[in-house]
Order: C-alpha cells, then sequence, then structure tokens
C-alpha cells in the first residue's frame, strides 16, 4: 500500500547539517567515443566501465590509463551496468527486449568471459544489478503485472528468477539509465520505479511482502521517474526528473526505509545517477546537463559537463557518459571544483 509522499519546503528541516566537502573532478581519456552508462569503482586505482556497441573499459592505475577489453559476439550490445569485484572480475549487463538482454562475467580481467544469463522472454527487459559480497539481484521491468528480480549467490556465475518481484501497475517500469534503479540497505532489497507511477519499493530479506511508497516525482509520462538511488547513512538518497527534459528542474529526496519519501531542494537538472560518500557528508548527482553535490543543505554546481552514471569507493570515483566521457572524481577538503566543459573536446560523435 502506498503511503502518502511529505513534500518539505525546506530540505535543511529534514537532514542534520554536514560539514562541506569539495569536489575534483577531472576528465580523463576513456581512448573511446560510444556513451558509457556503466560505471563501477572499485578502489582509487580500479575502476570499469561500460556503453554501447559491446563497450568495456577497465583502469588500474586510477584512471591514467583505459584499457578497452573485448567482450566476444557482443558488439551490437548496449552495456548499461557494469559490476566490479577487483581488477579480474567484473559483471556486464546488456539492455533491450527480448535475446538480447544478457549478463556476462569474467574471472581473468576481461580475458574471457560468461554468459551467465541470457533472456529468453520477448516481453522481458533487463535494466540494472546490484550485490552485497557473493549475493547479487538484478531488476528487469514487469512482465505479468510483476517486476522481474534475479538472483544469484556466487557472484553472478549462476542467476535464478525469482517468482514474487515487486507487483507494477499498468506503465510502471524502471529506468536502465545508470545501473541503480536497484539497491541494498541495512537488509532490505529496494527498487526504483518511474512512468505512469513513480514508487519506491522495498522488501525485508526473509519477507514476502513489498512494502510501496510515492516518490512524489511522478509526472505522468513514461520518461519521467526515479532513476538512480545512493545509500546516504540508514536512508536513500535518490534523484530523477524527466529525461526528455535535461535541463528543466530535476527531483531529489531521501527515504527512510520505515517512513516516506523526503523531498529535496530540485537540482537544476535532471539528474540520471548519484553516489554518496561513506560518512554521508556529500551526494553527488550527474544527468546530461552537468553535476551537482548535495551536502545535505543545498546543492553546489560541481560541472556543466553531462555525465549518465557516477560510482565512488571511498572519497574517489569516476562518472561515465555521452561521447565516451569519463572523469575522476575525488571528494574532500583539499580538492576543489573544476569546470571541465571542454572534456573530451576531440570526441563529439553523437551517441544517443
Amino acid at each position: 500500500m502506498s503511503t502518502p509522499f511529505r513534500l518539505l519546503l525546506v530540505a535543511a528541516l529534514a537532514l542534520p547539517a554536514l560539514a562541506s566537502a569539495d569536489v575534483g573532478i577531472a576528465a580523463q581519456d576513456s581512448g573511446v567515443d560510444v556513451r558509457l552508462r556503466g560505471i563501477s569503482a572499485v578502489d582509487a586505482d580500479i575502476a570499469w566501465a561500460s556503453g554501447r556497441e559491446g563497450t568495456v573499459l577497465r583502469t588500474i592505475d586510477g584512471g591514467r590509463q583505459w584499457q578497452a577489453i573485448a567482450v566476444p559476439a557482443a558488439g551490437e550490445l548496449d552495456f548499461r551496468d557494469i559490476e566490479a569485484f577487483d581488477a579480474a572480475t567484473a559483471v556486464v549487463l546488456s539492455i533491450g527486449p527480448g535475446a538480447v538482454s544478457r549478463v556476462y562475467r569474467t574471472e581473468d580481467g576481461g580475458g574471457t568471459w560468461q554468459l551467465a544469463l541470457q533472456n529468453r522472454d520477448p516481453r522481458a527487459f533487463f535494466d540494472c544489478m546490484v550485490f552485497e559480497g557473493e549475493r547479487g539481484w538484478m531488476l528487469g521491468d514487469p512482465v505479468d503485472g510483476r517486476f522481474q528480480v534475479y538472483a544469484t549467490d556466487n557472484r553472478g556465475r549462476d542467476w535464478r528468477l525469482l517468482d514474487d518481484g515487486p507487483p507494477a501497475v499498468e506503465g510502471e517500469a524502471a529506468f536502465a539509465a545508470s545501473g541503480t534503479c536497484i539497491a541494498r540497505l541495512e537488509g532490505a532489497l529496494l527498487v526504483a520505479t518511474g512512468g505512469s507511477t513513480a514508487r519506491l519499493h522495498m522488501r525485508t530479506d526473509g519477507d514476502r511482502h513489498w512494502r510501496s511508497i510515492d516518490s512524489g516525482m511522478g509526472r505522468g509520462k513514461p520518461e519521467a521517474g526515479v532513476f538512480s538511488m545512493a545509500v546516504l547513512g540508514d536512508r536513500m538518497f535518490v534523484v530523477g526528473g524527466d529525461y526528455k527534459a535535461e535541463t528543466a528542474p530535476g527531483n531529489a529526496a531521501t527515504w527512510h526505509r520505515t517512513g516516506s519519501a523526503e523531498a529535496l531542494v530540485a537540482p537544476r537538472g535532471y539528474r540520471s545517477g548519484a553516489a554518496c560518500v561513506e560518512d554521508g557528508a556529500t551526494c553527488i548527482a550527474v544527468g546530461p546537463s552537468g553535476v551537482d553535490a548535495w551536502d545535505g543543505q543545498a546543492w553546489r554546481n560541481v560541472s556543466d559537463t553531462g555525465y549518465d552514471a557516477i560510482d565512488v569507493a571511498g572519497n574517489v570515483g569516476w562518472a561515465s557518459g555521452d561521447a565516451g566521457r569519463i572523469a575522476r572524481i575525488e571528494i574532500g577538503p583539499e580538492h576543489h571544483p573544476v569546470d571541465i566543459d571542454k572534456d573530451n573536446a576531440g570526441r563529439e560523435k553523437a551517441a544517443d
């Protein structure tokens, strides 16, 4: 049952004041010009990225060099999500109807790949993944009135389709925009949706009942809703908007698992990805119109350059986006925001 959404006029009334941290962002050369919507930060040195035309990239030196890694017979796939465990092990997800929705896995740094899961239902569409140790979950759009949820107990080697995904209403779907439409929080699985309604679904481990609440981000349009979730202490930090109105004010909120969604001041544009540092002092939201940092009270403009996805490990992370854009992000008092509107200036090929 949906609980009422509580609109907050001033976000600072709902959240404690947090110490402000500077966000430094610096463009790196990915070596590709396709749109990169998947990014996974392992630590300050290791990260993986993924995107169109079967693209998988890896760095093991903090982004000084990005290595292109081929996935056999995957050149026409759009890899929207990648989840990495270390320099050798990663799981990558492709999206699309029917058999093009797949999950591949490597244990040797991309030297070889296992096709771990391939969709056979023409009605199904894979969206995003999340891992917690050996366990993982993958979200797919609704089939027969329920979102599809796959689970793994061995870091993505084997997957099984659960029979009790969140119930969906007509026109409700998830967004494969940044690999962050499914999340884990304190022993619970969370799912973010949009379309005809924009809801947040949660189920505690061991419970068969899903709790669903109104996110407050619904606009009644297929292109709008909740796009990304990030853990912020004991709650979720969620962002979204309308992807067909990239520069119109987006949406942001926090959500405690026992309460309702609490609206924050709107970011200056639609935001497709979010990540928060472990101490909860700063959350960063990215979208095609720029990058912003939330300090618990207000948004700060970090860059006007657009990105689709972001992931952090500790106080270091990466953002990825259109035209092969990749940027390293560092959060802390010693870092100063820099505008990188002309990053990867030579890569102008559209990759919509």
